[in-house]
């Protein structure tokens, strides 16, 4: 195997050691960046290094963050050296620290979210006098997705949910997770677009650079970008010890294929999916493309694939697998699980354009899991 050589580029990927971000961090390690993870442990990001990224232990640099949830720790525990040495050098931020979490319970487990965000994208913005040219955040379609649509409607990059906190704040603490977690999401989004827009106008003239225009720019070059990818499948670079504990989005596969689940497991959203390949090239792609990027949504998705389509991948796969469910086949998704004609799509153009190929198809991504998958039995 031939290796990349290093671009000379560091980038920095915040929950490196989680399902998305990892794959983020493979594809660019074998594009040649040198790849500095966070993680709440150096031992989960040991694994990565055992197994997936152990070609490129040379450009893996993993860095600690007990909890960086919590801005007391943030700010206030960690030595400014520390801070100093995690941005230093960095050429752009993916930011995937905010992951599928069903277990706020009360209005008041949603506000220290959005708080923790807007003091993180504070220390964000430390990098706007350093090599940084891309400012990245990692959000999810429940930003886009407006359950008040009804079918047949395309989501673009224009959609907002903005139903999520009224009703969260009309049910009060009996709001269940399943509209709470939206609020926490759209108000992370929300807050990375509120600081482009301050941080813009409050470098317009500088005040402490104003005698040294000409040394630098009045307002740093920047690119914020949010990617939007639907449910997410496909092959996990590191699969976690125990099943119990894989991605949200993974767990109805495995369900289904460990024959844990005795009968079809209920659908996730929309059922929009897409391959977690596809989104590390996106995140590659607005990493080398800034200009680009700058200030765009990318929804990424490529279909509608249901858990019964899921089911009858496995079972024509595996047919010795007689555990697998059977459901009821082909009943809810149409040949080469594309979006039903009236039903509700997801329009990623965007990304389509700017891959320049085909995204892997669903057949492809659930066998792929599959395989991975494999190891557990």
């Amino acid at each position: 195997m031939i290796l990349p050589q290093s671009n000379g580029k560091t980038v920095l990927v915040s929950g490196i050691n989680g399902y998305i971000a990892s794959s983020i961090g493979l594809e660019l390690l074998k594009n040649g960046y040198t790849l500095r993870g966070i993680a709440r442990s150096k031992k989960s990001m040991k694994t990565l290094l055992r197994d997936a990224y152990k070609d490129y232990a040379d450009r893996f640099e993993m860095m600690e963050v007990p909890d960086i949830t919590v801005p007391a720790y943030v700010f206030n525990d960690l030595p400014s050296s520390y801070l100093i040495d995690m941005k230093l050098g960095v050429s752009s931020v993916i930011h995937t620290t905010s992951p599928i979490s069903f277990a706020l319970k009360t209005w008041d487990d949603f506000s220290p979210r959005r708080e923790w965000l807007h003091q993180y994208t504070n220390l964000r913005s430390e990098l706007r006098w350093s090599t940084a040219r891309v400012l990245r955040a990692d959000v999810l379609p429940c930003n886009i997705s407006d359950p008040l649509k009804t079918a047949p409607y395309t989501f673009t990059e224009a959609d907002w949910n903005n139903v999520a906190e009224s009703k969260a704040k009309e049910l009060s603490d009996s709001a269940p997770a399943t509209v709470l977690y939206p609020v926490s999401k759209v108000a992370a989004e929300r807050a990375v677009w509120q600081f482009k827009d301050e941080h813009k106008v409050r470098l317009q003239h500088p005040p402490i650079f104003r005698a040294r225009l000409l040394t630098f720019q009045p307002q740093p070059p920047f690119a914020n970008a949010a990617i939007h990818p639907t449910v997410v499948t496909g092959p996990p670079v590191q699969l976690v010890s125990i099943p119990r504990n894989l991605h949200v989005s993974l767990a109805p596969i495995w369900a289904i294929f460990s024959g844990t689940a005795t009968s079809i497991p209920p659908a996730i959203g929309f059922s929009s999916y897409i391959d977690v390949r596809d989104i590390a090239a996106i995140h590659l792609w607005c990493v080398e493309h800034p200009s680009q990027a700058a200030n765009q949504r990318y929804i990424v998705a490529n279909g509608r694939g249901t858990p019964q389509a899921v089911a009858d991948i496995l079972r024509k796969a595996y047919p010795n697998r007689k555990i697998i469910p059977i459901g009821e086949p082909a009943s809810d998704y149409v040949e080469g699980y594309g979006y039903p004609k009236d039903g509700v799509r997801f329009d990623s153009t965007k990304v389509s354009k700017a891959l320049r190929r085909p995204m892997i198809g669903f057949e492809e991504s659930i066998l792929d899991t599959a395989k991975v998958f494999e190891r557990y039995l």
